[in-house]
C-alpha cells in the first residue's frame, strides 16, 4: 500500500470517530437531559353533602309468651311504616326485617323472677337518597317511641357520599395543576423549565368528615379527597 493511501485511510478513520464522537456525546447530553425531572404531589378537595342515608330503627317488646306479643310487635311495625310513609321515605326504600323470638334464661329468671319470660325484636332499615327525609325522621324518633308505647327502642342514622363518578375527572385534573404548580416552583427554582409529563399515578380517594382524618357516618357533610404523584421532565 502506498503512501497516499495510508494517508486517505488515516482521514477516513479520523473522520469515522469524530461523527463517532459527535453522535456520543449528543447522545449522552440527550440522556443527562431527559434524565433530570421532578416528582411532586397535587391536592385537589371538595365539600359536598351526604347523598344517601340508611336509618336503622329497632323495635322490641317483651311478655309472658310469644304469641301474646307477636300481634303487639306487628302493631309497633306497622306504625313505623305508617310513619316513614309521612316522613316522605319511598316503600321502595324500605326493608323489614325477620322479628328474633328470645328466652330468658332460668338464671336470669332466678336472680330476678319478675323479668318477663320473653322478648321479641325486629329491625326497619331504610336506605335511601332521599337524605333530608331520612334525617327528620331521625330527629322524630322520640315522638315515634312515645307513640309506641316504647315499642321503638333505638334509631341509628349513617350518611353517605357515592358521587365520587362525577367528581372523579374534574378532581383528578385539579389535582394535577396543583402539581404542576409544584414542579413550576422547582423548575424556577433550578434555573428549569418544566417538559411533559413522564409518570403519574392517582391516589385512593378518600372521604372524611370535614376537620377530621376519617368519616364520621353522623356528619351529613362530607370532604373529597384526591393526591396524584406526577414526574414532570425538566429542560433547559
Amino acid at each position: 500500500m502506498n503512501r497516499v493511501s495510508y494517508i486517505a485511510m488515516a482521514v477516513i478513520v479520523a473522520v469515522g470517530f469524530s461523527v463517532m464522537g459527535f453522535f456520543i456525546g449528543n447522545g449522552l447530553r440527550n440522556i443527562k437531559a431527559t434524565d433530570r425531572f421532578v416528582n411532586v404531589r397535587g391536592l385537589a378537595e371538595r365539600q359536598v353533602n351526604a347523598d344517601a342515608a340508611k336509618l336503622a330503627i329497632h323495635i322490641q317488646h317483651t311478655g309472658a309468651t310469644p304469641a301474646a306479643l307477636f300481634p303487639v310487635i306487628a302493631t309497633t311495625q306497622k306504625l313505623v311504616l305508617a310513619f316513614l310513609a309521612e316522613e316522605g321515605i319511598k316503600e321502595s326504600d324500605v326493608e323489614i326485617g325477620q322479628w328474633m323470638t328470645v328466652r330468658t334464661s332460668a338464671q336470669e329468671l332466678k336472680d330476678d323472677p319478675s323479668l318477663p319470660r320473653y322478648s321479641v325484636s325486629g329491625i326497619v332499615n331504610v336506605t335511601t337518597h332521599h337524605v333530608e327525609a331520612a334525617g327528620n325522621a331521625y330527629r322524630k324518633i322520640n315522638d315515634l317511641r312515645v307513640k309506641t308505647n316504647g315499642g321503638v327502642t333505638e334509631a341509628e342514622i349513617a350518611y353517605s357520599f357515592t358521587g365520587i363518578g362525577q367528581l372523579r375527572a374534574e378532581m383528578i385534573a385539579a389535582a394535577t395543576k396543583d402539581a404542576r404548580n409544584a414542579a413550576a416552583q422547582f423548575a424556577m427554582d433550578s434555573g428549569s423549565k418544566v417538559g411533559s409529563i413522564r409518570n403519574a399515578s392517582q391516589g385512593i380517594f378518600q372521604i372524611t368528615a370535614p376537620g377530621q382524618d376519617s368519616d364520621d357516618p353522623g356528619s351529613i357533610r362530607k370532604n373529597v379527597r384526591v393526591v396524584t404523584t406526577v414526574d414532570y421532565a425538566l429542560n433547559d
